[in-house]
């Protein structure tokens, strides 16, 4: 299904976030420099980025499905603890390259549970979005935010 405009620019994000599952994975798998380079890299986007990207969903965009499907959908509770999950990997991330000794396990873990809950907000959330939110309330959040082009 084609991607609401009003989502587009989640959309975006997300194919950011799947290269830097890509990257994590790759890295648990290297040498500790590499390690250390991804998990800094990471928390870094982390941080800014990918925390503005999930407020920006739990505050705008999810509060409108749970007014239209209904406030005890298990795609949007897996999704949120996702989101608390990611956090607290990228806090330990955060915790690891400051002490320069950053684990493939912790890189491994976070860069699948990144990739599969990017996956399951694009094929079945923003699906479950699309199809249950009005096109006029998809149509406001357009106006508001404006493709980004992050790298």
């Amino acid at each position: 299904m084609k991607r609401h405009p009003g989502l587009v620019p989640l959309s975006e994000d997300h194919h950011h976030e799947l290269a830097q599952a890509r990257r994590l994975r790759r890295a648990a798998d290297g040498p500790a420099a590499e390690r250390l380079a991804a998990a800094a890299a990471y928390a870094a986007v982390f941080f800014t980025d990918t925390v503005e990207h999930f407020r920006r969903e739990e505050e705008v965009v999810f509060p409108l499905y749970a007014a239209h499907a209904g406030r005890d959908d298990p795609l949007l509770a897996r999704i949120l603890r996702e989101h608390m999950e990611l956090h607290g990997l990228a806090r330990t991330l955060r915790a690891e390259v400051a002490a320069a000794d950053v684990t493939p396990e912790t890189l491994r873990v976070l860069g699948d549970l990144l990739h599969d809950h990017v996956r399951a907000e694009e094929r079945e959330l923003f699906e479950a979005i699309q199809q249950v939110v009005p096109a006029t309330e998809l149509d406001a959040l357009a106006a508001e935010w404006p493709v980004t082009g992050r790298p």
